[in-house]
């Protein structure tokens, strides 16, 4: 027998539960009495076959499923609003809107760039720039909440389109004034004897970071795991050590007090745009993937300036 559709109310129920870390107080949020709420928890814990909630020292404290379930609920709540936006964007018939994801590799310094020049080009309109991990890019595009996505991940969709933008190498970040700061280039042999801060083997980062060791008979040990570009820059900007990251994410890091220096022989990291060929192509596409070409030409051609350099 398949399993019995939860519905909207339970999930609200249960999303305010966890908010408000209280019944009473949900109850109150919802205009419902403590009881009838505490009716609805027990039923949604019968139906689902698991415990929610248990009350240790008087205080309602939330299980590990609960706490899974919760970020299963965010993520679908935040796409409902991102859609809900886009359904009434379009009722307004404003056309002038372009609405497009990236992932945060991208969307840390070149996607800002690239909004930049449009901008200085006159291009007129209203811009939405949502931050996507890799996991949202296929649904954010397949169900129109956005116009396309720029990611260093590839989308094996036949119904995904890519349009590659340009290719690069990885780096190593570290901060001013470190040892290795002053080098026009490293290998993974360098990086030995460092905290080495770094991304998980799974991960579009880790994977091209292990091959990047693997050619040079050389293996990865990471000090500090993180999810995100921005936290690994954050974490060397207050020297707990050092990183490598994709040349993109890493573009203008010398604001933060930051040097990234190519690594030999790395692996090599494409950036593009995804987009949905079940739909109509916004204009916006196009300029954007245009303004995106023109900046990450300047970061490709830093890498092989420092290369020829050596």
């Amino acid at each position: 027998m398949p399993n019995p559709k939860l519905k909207e109310r339970q999930i609200e129920i249960f999303r305010t539960i966890m908010a408000t870390g209280s019944l009473t107080v949900a109850a109150r949020h919802l205009g419902v009495s403590q009881p009838s709420l505490s009716t609805a928890i027990k039923r949604l814990e019968d139906q689902l076959g698991i415990a929610l909630f248990a009350r240790i020292s008087g205080r309602l404290v939330p299980t590990q499923e609960a706490e899974l379930i919760l970020a299963e609920v965010e993520h679908v709540h935040q796409q409902s609003e991102i859609l809900s936006d886009v359904i009434y964007s379009i009722a307004r018939g404003d056309a002038s809107t372009f609405r497009f994801g990236s992932t945060p590799s991208l969307g840390a310094r070149l996607i800002p760039k690239a909004l930049k020049r449009l901008q200085q080009q006159g291009t007129a309109g209203t811009f939405y720039s949502d931050s996507l991990s890799q996991r949202d890019v296929r649904d954010y595009l397949l169900f129109g909440q956005g116009a396309c996505v720029a990611t260093i991940a590839e989308v094996n969709d036949p119904v995904i389109q890519t349009v590659p933008i340009a290719t690069a190498g990885l780096v190593c970040v570290v901060p001013a004034g470190h040892p290795l700061a002053g080098r026009r280039s490293v290998r993974p042999a360098d990086l030995s004897d460092e905290q080495l801060i770094s991304f998980g083997a799974t991960t579009t980062h880790g994977l091209l970071i292990d091959q990047t060791y693997q050619r040079w008979g050389e293996t990865r040990k990471t000090a500090v795991y993180v999810h995100f570009v921005d936290a690994a820059l954050a974490f060397v900007a207050e020297r707990i050590g050092i990183s490598v990251l994709d040349a993109f994410s890493a573009i203008d890091c010398d604001v933060h007090g930051l040097v990234a220096i190519p690594i030999e022989n790395s692996a090599s990291v494409s950036a593009y745009v995804h987009v949905c060929d079940r739909r109509p192509r916004q204009k916006g596409v196009d300029s954007l993937i245009t303004a995106l070409r023109e900046i990450a030409a300047a970061v490709t051609n830093t890498q092989a300036g420092a290369k020829t350099d050596e």
